[in-house]
Parts: C-alpha cells; sequence; structure tokens
C-alpha cells in the first residue's frame, strides 16, 4: 500500500514539483493550499505524514498542525515543516531544526529544500510513526492479555469458591 503524504503548501509551482517528487518515488500525495482545507482531509482519510508551509493564506501552518494533532485519527501522523525562514545552512542534513507546538517537537526544513534531505527527512518521519504505532499495537496486545488472564484468574476463583461452598453444603447434608 502506498503512503498517503499530504501537501499544505500555497505556493503552486513549489506544491505541484513537491508533488512530483513524491509521487515519482511512490507516495500517493494529497496537495492542497490552505490549512483549513488540510485539515479537512487529514481529518477524512488522516495521511502518514504532511509536509506544512509555515505561512499561509488563511492560518498559520503551526496551527494546522495544533489542530490536528487534537484528534486520535492523526495521532501516528507526522509533521514536516517547510519554510522560507530558516538560514541556508539548513540544507546541512546534520543541523536539525525543529519547531516545538504544545511540547511537541516537528522537524522543518529551509526552502528551497533538496530533494534529498526532503525524501530522507520524509521517510525517517513516517518510519518513526510506524514504530510509535507497533508500540502502542504490542503494549495494547499485552494489556489485553494481562486483563484476559486476570479475567480467568477471577472466573476460576469464583467456580473454587462454587465448588467449596457447594462441598461444604453438601457435607452439612450428610452428617444431618
Amino acid at each position: 500500500m502506498k503512503q498517503r503524504v499530504l501537501v499544505l503548501e500555497d505556493d503552486k509551482t513549489s506544491r505541484k514539483l513537491i508533488a512530483s517528487i513524491l509521487e515519482k518515488y511512490g507516495y500517493d500525495v494529497i496537495t492542497c493550499s490552505e490549512g483549513r482545507d488540510a485539515i479537512h482531509i487529514a481529518l477524512m482519510n488522516p495521511p502518514e505524514a504532511i509536509l506544512v508551509d509555515v505561512m499561509l493564506p488563511d492560518m498559520s501552518g503551526t496551527d494546522v498542525v495544533d489542530e490536528l494533532s487534537r484528534h486520535e485519527s492523526c495521532k501516528y501522523m507526522k509533521a514536516i515543516f517547510l519554510t522560507g525562514i530558516l538560514s541556508k545552512k539548513a540544507d546541512d542534513p546534520k543541523l536539525k531544526y525543529l519547531f516545538d507546538i504544545e511540547g511537541n517537537q516537528y522537524k522543518a526544513l529551509a526552502k528551497p529544500v533538496k530533494k534529498s534531505l526532503l525524501l530522507n527527512t520524509l521517510v525517517d518521519a513516517i518510519a518513526e510513526a510506524e514504530a510509535e504505532k507497533a508500540k502502542d499495537e504490542a503494549e495494547k496486545t499485552i494489556e489485553e492479555i494481562v486483563s484476559e488472564s486476570k479475567e480467568a484468574a477471577e472466573e476460576a476463583t469464583a467456580e473454587e469458591e462454587v465448588k467449596s461452598a457447594e462441598e461444604a453444603k453438601a457435607d452439612t447434608e450428610v452428617s444431618a
């Protein structure tokens, strides 16, 4: 199954270029130019990742990510910010730029972004999301096993108590 990426970029040329690159590398790409549209699209069909321009016509990209992060359906969606406000040194893959929103940190890339840096960052973000999801599913499975074991132990204890009560009653009837 193709991994879905939402590209939120108000500049038509940049949006088409990014979408073209991602499609060439096998991603299912959805594009939009306004934050409210991106929120609606992401909530209807959550992508694995969203590439977000920081400055948009209707709202900031950080507000879009903040809104989406409040929804369970977007819990594992990774956001990567694209912005022209970072220095040219942002092309250095050793440097890590992060935006902090409500205590969550999101990667940020300077525009124009190199194709290799964009793709590597996206691959890493989606892998991180998949690892988080797998961890949560494993923890959920462990919780279910523990819960089922407790229920089985409680049922066995209840059955033993009933059996003991029946035996005690039978002993009382025999001695009477």
